[in-house]
């Protein structure tokens, strides 16, 4: 009895510990947290450069990190130095499109954001313009 009770007690605890750890990067990626989509006209490598140059002008930038198993998958995560959890992370997920008849090479990112007010559109609008503009820095 004393042993059923010891390991109720611990799954509890462990339970709680787990709550502990807050949003998580794959929980963001639940359809709930959806934000839209938005087309980049530019390749991994561009739209890697450009975050190179953000940083170089700015100080800092999102992470971009390409799929190992999968190249023309990508994300870009833009969250506080001082985070530990998701909940006030910006995440697109790209996709990689190649250049066909019909149009030019261009990727696709799916936007997820835990919350959606004013000051989270700002830094979802502030990832993009990092790519599209990387020398402009936003404003404090």
């Amino acid at each position: 009895m004393k042993k059923m009770t010891i390991m109720a007690a611990a799954l509890v605890l462990a339970g709680c510990a787990a709550g502990a750890a807050g949003l998580r990067l794959v929980d963001l990626r639940d359809p709930k947290y959806s934000r839209g989509e938005r087309t980049i006209p530019l390749t991994f490598p561009k739209i890697q450069m450009a975050l190179f140059k953000h940083k170089d002008a700015c100080g800092s930038a999102p992470h971009f990190s390409v799929d190992p198993r999968q190249t023309n998958y990508a994300t870009i995560v833009d969250k506080p130095a001082d985070a530990e959890s998701f909940e006030q992370a910006v995440l697109v997920d790209l996709v990689q499109y190649q250049s066909t008849m019909m149009d030019e090479e261009r990727t696709r990112g799916q936007i997820f954001t835990y919350y959606a007010d004013t000051a989270t559109k700002k830094r979802v609008d502030n990832l993009f313009n990092a790519i599209l503009h990387p020398e402009v820095c936003p404003a404090k």
